[in-house]
């Protein structure tokens, strides 16, 4: 087997200021072609992105760097169960950036599973509060909540 192409995906989660509950997430794609990166600020009180900043720093097309306005869009979304759809609207299609999606998608949505556990493990809250909180909000975001929840089961190797 020869290998042909790679493509490097990360995602940082970081607390911005102590007390402030205000998350950054940055994902970050390199490639052959492409250098991306997205930052993005989020209420996680309210689950609001509060700033955005998309940046191109390799692209194969100089059109591509005009994606990163659209950043300014992002602010004000809620991270919730429709947020998949709703930046499928902003970056699929002829106006969008499939790329920005996928970094939107592997970073967003999953915030929730290490902002938790890291206020676990800051004292904050206790496993339970944790498990309350995804039986009301995250009850049915997959198949493993849905059994889980639906069987009344309790986990306990959360962090």
């Amino acid at each position: 087997m020869k290998q042909t192409a790679e493509r490097n995906l990360q995602v940082k989660y970081y607390e911005k200021e102590e007390g402030k509950n205000i998350w950054v997430a940055v994902s970050h794609m390199t490639e052959e072609q492409h250098d991306i990166t997205v930052t993005l600020e989020i209420d996680m009180d309210r689950l609001v992105i509060v700033d955005a900043k998309i940046e191109f720093t390799r692209y194969p097309l100089p059109d591509c760097k005009l994606i990163e306005k659209m950043a300014i869009q992002l602010i004000g979304m809620t991270v919730d169960p429709l947020f998949s759809r709703n930046i499928m609207k902003l970056f699929l299609g002829s106006e969008g950036c499939p790329n920005v999606m996928l970094l939107l998608q592997i970073s967003v949505p999953g915030i929730m599973y290490y902002y938790y556990p890291y206020k676990i493990k800051s004292g904050e809250i206790t496993k339970d509060q944790f498990f309350d909180i995804l039986r009301a909000e995250e009850k049915n975001a997959c198949l493993a909540h849905t059994i889980m929840f639906s069987n009344k089961k309790q986990v306990n190797n959360i962090p």
